[in-house]
């Protein structure tokens, strides 16, 4: 079996892209299915029939970036097509494939024409993939799809980041020591990320110990104002900020924390909870999307999101905890998230139906 993986610009690479697509990839040849990387511009009808036959399966990802544009014009008229060409798809014989990593995209400014766009991919997918049941009942409320939903686990980031530096040396490389409690926050500055929330909160808790180390991405005009705006006089506050870490950068960051602080405002799935967890971090983050199943209560508080002192009472909390059982309840969550299991899940999904 053959499937043709729509993910990321970088494709499925393990180094300059979000791992999952590659990691996944790599588990699925194991089982038999070759997966290869499609793109935007490899869905049309041309390719459609010169690669019947060959390709047995679609597998779609983040489906917005298929009809993306400056304008609404150009976005419904991508759109158009692209609905237009899953169609002639199902009627060559392909298999369509839709894993919902987020309900609706984040921060967009066309809420009417994604949710259209979203039902109308649910309903043209032979099989949907959600990665919790939560998931699962917000695909039946929101786009009317109960058939074919199909809960997989997203997998751990356990391979492709090297992790062979002790704590000393990440925090000596951090410019930390045994006393700082380090609380860590990883991932792409947005505003859905809740990155403001977390360096307010911490600002306003007591402790001279106390550490927030931000290892921030940004990419956007937002990004790079709120990474600005981070008081250089603050020496609790230790902003350590790229356009791209290194595959073994993470675990100086990573095993320089005590704690993964995760503020989301929204989410379904976090690839920043499972990083922390890969490295046997616990973390602190909202019940929101599938974080109430992702986070077992051993490896983190999982605050209420419409409570507005939980952030603060979490990193309270927090430091009272043993952490060393914690750390132990985080690996032990890493390692369930196992790719060979969640690779024949996957083949069973697309041999469904």
């Amino acid at each position: 079996m053959r499937g043709v993986f729509f993910w990321e610009a970088a494709g499925l690479s393990l180094d300059r892209a979000n791992p999952y697509g590659a990691l996944l990839a790599r588990a699925m040849q194991e089982v038999g299915v070759e997966l290869e990387a499609g793109h935007p511009e490899t869905l049309t009808k041309e390719w459609l029939e010169e690669n019947r036959g060959r390709i047995d399966v679609l597998h779609l990802n983040w489906p917005n970036y298929m009809y993306g544009g400056e304008e609404l014009e150009a976005q419904l008229g991508l759109l158009a097509e692209l609905i237009d060409n899953l169609a002639l798809a199902r009627l060559l014989g392909y298999r369509i494939v839709w894993t919902v990593h987020n309900l609706y995209p984040h921060e967009s400014n066309s809420h009417d024409l994604d949710h259209l766009a979203q039902t109308a991919i649910t309903h043209l997918a032979n099989a949907v993939i959600v990665h919790c049941e939560h998931a699962r009942e917000l695909v039946r409320k929101h786009f009317h799809r109960t058939e074919g939903v199909f809960v997989v686990n997203h997998g751990n980031f356990m391979y492709p980041y090297p992790n062979e530096v002790g704590r000393e040396e990440a925090r000596r490389r951090m410019g930390l020591n045994d006393d700082h409690f380090v609380f860590f926050y990883f991932g792409n500055v947005r505003r859905y990320k809740g990155i403001e929330r977390l360096i307010e909160v911490f600002q306003s808790l007591p402790g001279a110990h106390l550490r927030l180390l931000l290892g921030a991405k940004f990419y956007t005009e937002y990004g790079q104002e709120l990474v600005a705006s981070i008081p250089p006089d603050d020496p609790r506050v230790m902003l350590r900020s790229s356009r791209h870490f290194a595959n073994d950068a993470f675990q100086y960051l990573f095993n320089a924390g005590d704690v993964g602080v995760f503020p989301f405002l929204e989410v379904l799935t976090s690839g920043s909870v499972i990083t922390a967890f890969s490295f046997g971090m616990p973390v602190i983050a909202p019940g929101v999307g599938c974080l109430t199943e992702l986070v077992p209560p051993k490896a983190g508080i999982v605050y209420s999101a419409e409570d507005g002192e939980g952030l603060r009472r979490s990193m309270l909390e927090i430091q009272e905890r043993e952490l060393g059982p914690m750390r132990e309840a985080a690996w032990a969550r890493a390692h369930s998230l196992v790719w060979g299991e969640i690779a024949e899940r996957t083949r069973q999904v697309y041999e469904s139906g």
